[in-house]
C-alpha cells in the first residue's frame, strides 16, 4: 500500500458502520431521534463520554460561532453553560475556533482530533480552556464540520472526553469521518428556516438564551445558568422573541426547525 493511500480501518469496524447506517435510516423517529441514535453508536465506537450536535452559523464581523438546534448527551448544566458562554464571551477565544473556521472555509466535510488542530501545550496554556472546559471536567475533543451551503453554516460535531481520559485516536477519527460522511440526508434535515444571517445581530448574551430557548429550557433554568435575575432573564427572552417575530418559545423552536423535523430522505 502506498505512503499515500490512508489506513483502512478493520473489517469489523467498516461491517459495524455499515450496520449502523442501515439502523439510523430504518428508524422511525423523528430528525433528533435519529441523530441521537447515530450519535450513541458514535459514543460506543469511539469511547466518548458524550456529544454535541448543532447548526452552527458563524460571524463573519467577529468570526465567533453560534450555534442553534442543540442536541447533547453526557453534559451536565454547568458544563453545557460553559460550552455556550465559551463561544460568545470568553476571552481569549476558544483556541479551535480559528483553525476550525479556516477548515469551514475550504467548503468540504471535515473531521479532525483535537490535537490536529490545537496542539497540547496551546490547548492545556489557554485560560479559556482552563476555565470552561478543564475545570468542568472536560477535556479532549474529536470535532466533525459538515458544510450546509457556503463558508458561514454548518452541521457542527463534537465528541468529548473527561479530563485525565487519553486523547481520541486516529482510529476513531476515521471511523467518525466515514460514518459521518454517509449521512448527508440527516446534516440537511431539519435546517432552521430563519436561515438568513441574521443572528450575528444579537447581543452575546442573546445568543446564549436563543440556544437556552431552542433547548427548551424554562425561564428560571436561564436566569440561573446566566447568574441573572428571573426578571432580567425575562427581559432578554421577550427580546429575543420579538426579534424572531415569535409570541413564545414553541414559536420560536418552530422557526428553527422545518416543519415538525419530519423532513428526511
Amino acid at each position: 500500500m502506498s505512503d499515500s493511500t490512508p489506513d483502512l480501518i478493520p473489517t469489523e469496524d467498516a461491517v459495524a458502520a455499515v450496520k449502523l447506517l442501515g439502523e439510523v435510516a430504518g428508524h422511525e423517529g423523528d430528525v433528533n431521534a435519529r441523530k441521537r441514535l447515530l450519535m450513541h453508536r458514535l459514543q460506543e465506537f469511539t469511547g466518548a463520554d458524550g456529544w454535541l450536535w448543532s447548526v452552527t452559523f458563524r460571524d463573519a464581523s467577529n468570526n465567533r460561532p453560534m450555534s442553534v438546534g442543540v442536541i447533547h448527551e453526557g453534559l451536565t448544566d454547568e458544563q453545557f453553560s460553559g460550552w455556550v458562554e465559551a463561544s460568545q464571551v470568553a476571552k481569549p477565544r476558544p483556541p479551535e475556533d480559528p483553525p476550525l473556521g479556516e477548515e469551514l472555509a475550504k467548503g468540504k466535510h471535515y473531521t479532525r482530533t483535537r490535537r490536529q488542530l490545537v496542539t497540547d501545550p496551546d490547548w492545556y496554556g489557554n485560560a479559556t480552556v482552563k476555565k470552561y472546559r478543564l475545570d468542568r471536567g472536560i477535556d479532549d475533543f474529536l470535532y466533525s464540520i459538515y458544510p450546509l451551503g457556503g463558508d458561514d453554516m454548518c452541521s457542527a460535531i463534537g465528541l468529548f472526553r473527561h479530563v485525565d481520559r487519553e486523547p481520541f485516536t486516529d482510529q476513531h477519527r476515521r471511523v467518525t469521518h466515514i460514518i459521518l460522511s454517509n449521512v448527508e440526508w440527516l446534516h440537511f434535515a431539519g435546517l432552521p428556516e430563519h436561515r438568513e444571517n441574521a443572528v450575528p445581530q444579537l447581543t452575546p448574551t442573546q445568543r446564549m438564551v436563543l440556544v437556552y430557548l431552542l433547548e427548551g429550557r424554562r425561564r428560571s433554568d436561564i436566569a440561573a445558568l446566566l447568574h441573572v435575575s428571573e426578571n432580567t432573564a425575562k427581559v432578554h427572552i421577550r427580546n429575543v422573541l420579538r426579534f424572531y417575530d415569535a409570541k413564545d418559545q414553541l414559536e420560536l423552536v418552530c422557526k428553527f426547525r422545518a416543519g415538525d423535523g419530519q423532513d428526511v430522505a
